[in-house]
């Protein structure tokens, strides 16, 4: 039996794309969206009989092999060799052949050499810090703890001894140029290698032990690592996280070691404090909630609110950790029991009131309160109007705003998108995205509405992806087949919109179907005709409007001021 075929066996490619894509159980196999390129409606097939995938939108077809050299930039004989170690099963040498070491290979040798100076004769410093952290041995092989000795370029010349060549020192980020030539990026510091989802060494991290410098340093982005698309330990913790259905987000590397080390293995790192859409998406692969535990200084609870609203529109249901006495996740539990800190889960609160009790004391303060409470609308307004609800009377107390407004402010009203705040001193203006839903929720709903209007000028009207998208799908497709369909893949975000713009069309003037439509189709389309003109206005102004701008916009101006 080939190599290859003895790794096809022992492993399922159901397991390895599962990874990377979000997959839900069809026929005989399994189908989400393809990672090949972009698509709203899943085509993309696994099949498990076969361990094969075939993607009916464009056609990419292979098996295991060629879905991890496609999605990981890798040779053949790389991925034979990741999967290889993946399934446990060890290459010969003409296996492995004399190719040149992989930048993953190189940072994995590097990874086994900090370790080797933590446990040896020059890592004294080094774990009597991590005595101090109550950190062990066990802790050293658990998490691939390692230790940079306080050295100018023990690491890059042990790498040059081992062929590799100058250029990709610098590439893997482990050596930087200077006048004396290469040297280690790295020195004095515990080393935490951060480890892709499939368990590889990418980048690392510095905790500095002696000498000068930053406390913290990290590696560079780079060919292999973007700090936006990963996070420290998931590679552990996502089986966890589908055990618990729950995640824990924190923001170092020592709080992630410290919730693994007691107990809450469902802990990954952020690797800063600006969660991304693509940190939000691979969280949401393993489980739909998610309990964000950062610092509670300001800064860490502003970081906190940032990263909610990702999240929540990532489909994720959000909560937020607040731990006592202004400590990290990592203090606390040094200092705590883990019964402790499962209080602070179960005292978490939801997106909402996080929001509600931050913003709390500009909204007492009469100079603040506008801005305040300008700011709070804007950001509840991201979320569907059900999660906002329940805290109406909290809201009013706090912007002195009547509960029956509260609702309309956050739906948006029907004539201008325009809500007088108390006293009339200031007008808070409502985006367009609550009339966009509303005009998806018809064309959904109403056959009449469909009729009404064709699909290039249903993609003119709206400017929302999300919205753009939903049309057309309900223009292309039996409606009556979409919510199932939506529901089988995983889709929330459509349905939600549909859902929030109901909610929305029983607010618009008109006594039957056709007035409702004429006035949200008008108001939509006046804003298309606005933005319009304002384009062909910007021309004359730069004297580069043409003879038939100028026709148009005296077209546009008639049309909307009749």
């Amino acid at each position: 039996m080939k190599i290859y075929e003895e790794i096809k066996n022992a492993l399922d490619i159901s397991d390895i794309i599962g990874e990377r894509v979000k997959l839900k159980r069809s026929g005989r196999g399994f189908m989400g969206l393809c990672p090949f390129h972009d698509e709203k409606t899943p085509s993309f097939h696994v099949f498990t009989d076969t361990q094969t995938y075939y993607c009916f939108g464009c056609q990419a077809a292979g098996d295991i092999f060629t879905f991890v050299m496609k999605t990981e930039g890798l040779s053949f004989s790389e991925a034979l060799s990741l999967l290889a170690a993946r399934a446990g099963i060890k290459l010969s040498q003409n296996e492995r052949s004399n190719r040149e070491k992989s930048l993953y290979e190189i940072l994995d040798i590097a990874a086994k050499f900090f370790t080797g100076n933590l446990t040896g004769v020059q890592g004294g410093a080094a774990r009597a810090y991590m005595r101090r952290r109550n950190l062990d041995e066990n802790d050293i092989a658990k998490f691939s703890l390692g230790y940079s000795i306080n050295s100018w370029d023990s690491l890059t010349n042990y790498l040059r001894k081992l062929g590799v060549k100058d250029r990709q020192l610098l590439d893997s980020g482990l050596s930087l140029p200077g006048n004396r030539g290469l040297y280690d990026r790295f020195r004095g510091r515990l080393m935490f290698p951060v480890k892709d989802i499939a368990g590889r060494v990418i980048a690392f991290g510095g905790r500095l032990i002696d000498g000068e410098g930053a406390k913290y340093i990290n590696s560079p982005e780079g060919e292999i690592y973007s700090k936006r698309k990963n996070l420290y330990l998931l590679n552990e913790a996502k089986r966890f996280i589908k055990e618990k259905n729950r995640s824990i987000l924190v923001e170092g590397y020592m709080d992630a070691l410290r919730l693994h080390k007691n107990g809450f293995g469902e802990a990954a790192a952020s690797l800063g404090t600006s969660l991304t859409a693509e940190q939000a998406d691979l969280l949401a692969r393993f489980s739909s909630r998610c309990y964000i535990c950062y610092d509670s200084d300001s800064a860490g609870q502003n970081a906190a609110l940032r990263g909610m609203y990702i999240l929540s529109e990532h489909g994720l249901d959000v909560h937020v950790m607040n731990i006592p006495e202004g400590k990290d996740p990592d203090e606390f539990l040094s200092a705590n029991s883990p019964k402790d800190f499962e209080k602070v889960i179960f005292q978490s609160v939801p997106l909402v009131l996080q929001q509600i009790n931050t913003l709390a004391p500009a909204l007492g303060k009469s100079e603040t309160r506008k801005a305040a409470t300008k700011e709070l609308f804007e950001n509840l307004s991201r979320l569907n109007i059900n999660e906002i609800s329940p805290y109406r009377s909290k809201l009013s107390e706090l912007t002195m705003i009547p509960p029956t407004e509260i609702e309309k402010i956050l739906l948006g009203d029907a004539q201008n998108l325009k809500i007088n705040f108390v006293n009339n001193d200031e007008i808070f203006t409502r985006s367009y995205e609550i009339l966009e839903a509303a005009f998806c929720a018809m064309l959904f709903n109403y056959p009449e509405c469909r009729l009404s209007i064709e699909i290039s000028e249903a993609c003119e009207i709206l400017e929302g992806e999300l919205a753009r998208d939903t049309a057309l799908s309900i223009l292309t497709e039996n409606p009556d087949t979409l919510v199932s369909l939506w529901l089988s893949t995983g889709d929330t975000e459509r349905n939600a919109l549909i859902k929030r713009g109901e909610e929305f069309c029983r607010s618009l003037e008109g006594k039957n179907v056709a007035e409702k439509w004429k006035n949200l189709y008008g108001m939509l389309n006046t804003r298309r005709m606005k933005n319009l003109l304002s384009k062909i206005q910007m021309k004359m102004a730069q004297n580069n409007a043409s003879p038939a701008d100028l026709l148009k916009f005296f077209e546009l101006k008639n049309k909307i001021l009749n």
